[in-house]
């Protein structure tokens, strides 16, 4: 397995796109998908690619003859260690050359669960770095910052990551894509709210709410300044300053509806922060795939489907500059990851 673009030589060479069509109809006439980078390994240094295809089998353990003669259980494991390999292609364009060599030789070894492991922890961890995409980094709470350093590195060695690091990483993950979701409310509250005070300040109000204006708008400012710049924050203590925040809003938000009350016509109000329900993973992974959400999921549909898209979407299809192959492998992690969520579901 290489660390290199899955693009090769099909790219550029007529002959190898052929050669691969042929056994793209041959494994999809038996039942065989989708179709790893591993593969055409095999099919492009082969004479005969369809010798190239049996090589490739015999290599991760199948028989070529039996999933010819239509075995329904060899194809049921051929298929399972196809979605494997088709899913670890990200993997190992992720990882350094050293752990590639050490994840290739665990599959070589027949050593599926590993490389299974591995792949679903570089998954895991590839999820929550999304958040710092979500967050630039100018916009996180010190904390995010932190930790998605610590997520970083173990994606440089999935083999490293254990099974309780993966779970604690999804906690932790989730915990902080909540607060930033409250810190960011609460900041756009802040300046929403400050900016709709400075437009309808009543001008017969004293010192008393000037007062209350200057010390929230203070009190709000040093919040986020803790919050911006320690690392070292207790989960606990994060919430504790986001409420601190929401408190300090609160204020500001007394003193935006006196003016209300005695607003003799409609002034334009601080705007209300509404944060849309987000759909959940379950929902997201139905729509991807355009299925039903209501319906009984089928495990024979929902596998032609997902052959269908990975078709569709394999970064083999994609233009070979940077940026298309970039937004290639991104909808392919996404392609894998609703997959084996709407597998949970069966």
């Amino acid at each position: 397995m290489s660390v290199d673009s899955p693009l090769d030589l099909a790219a550029f060479n007529p002959r190898h796109s052929q050669r691969r069509a042929d056994v793209a109809r041959i494994f999809d006439t038996i039942g065989l998908a989708p179709f790893p980078t591993q593969l055409w390994r095999f099919v492009d240094s082969a004479d005969d690619p369809r010798q190239g295809a049996d090589d490739f089998l015999l290599a991760i353990g199948i028989s070529p003859a039996r999933v010819q003669a239509g075995d329904a259980a060899e194809i049921d494991r051929a298929n399972e260690v196809l979605e494997l390999l088709f899913g670890i292609d990200t993997v190992f364009d992720r990882v350094t050359p050293k752990v590639a060599a050490a994840l290739e030789a665990r599959l070589c070894s027949g050593d599926y669960a590993a490389v299974r492991e591995a792949a679903g922890a570089a998954d895991t961890f590839e999820r929550i770095a999304r958040l710092g995409r979500r967050w630039p980094k100018s916009d996180r709470i010190a904390v995010l910052d932190a930790f998605l350093e610590e997520v970083e590195a173990g994606l440089a060695n999935p083999l490293a990551i254990r099974a309780t690091d993966v779970a604690l990483a999804e906690r932790i993950g989730d915990r902080l894509s909540r607060q930033m979701m409250a810190f960011d409310a609460a900041m756009q509250a802040t300046w929403a709210l400050h900016y709709s005070l400075a437009m309808r300040w009543p001008p017969h109000w004293g010192a008393t709410e000037a007062w209350i204006r200057s010390s929230a708008l203070a009190r709000a400012e040093s919040l986020e300044k803790v919050l911006r710049r320690d690392r070292r924050l207790r989960p606990r203590d994060v919430d504790m300053t986001i409420r601190r925040l929401e408190s300090a809003n609160a204020r500001l938000e007394r003193l935006t509806a006196r003016i209300n009350r005695r607003s003799v016509r409609n002034g334009p109000d601080a705007a209300q922060i509404r944060r849309k329900s987000a759909l959940t993973d379950l929902d997201q992974a139905f729509a991807f795939f355009e299925m039903d959400r209501t319906s009984r999921l089928d495990r024979s549909a929902l596998r032609q489907r997902f052959r269908a898209l990975a078709r569709k979407l394999h970064p083999d299809q994609a233009e070979p500059d940077a940026a298309s192959q970039q937004a290639a492998h991104a909808r392919f992690v996404t392609l894998n990851r609703h997959y084996d969520l709407l597998k949970l579901q069966l």
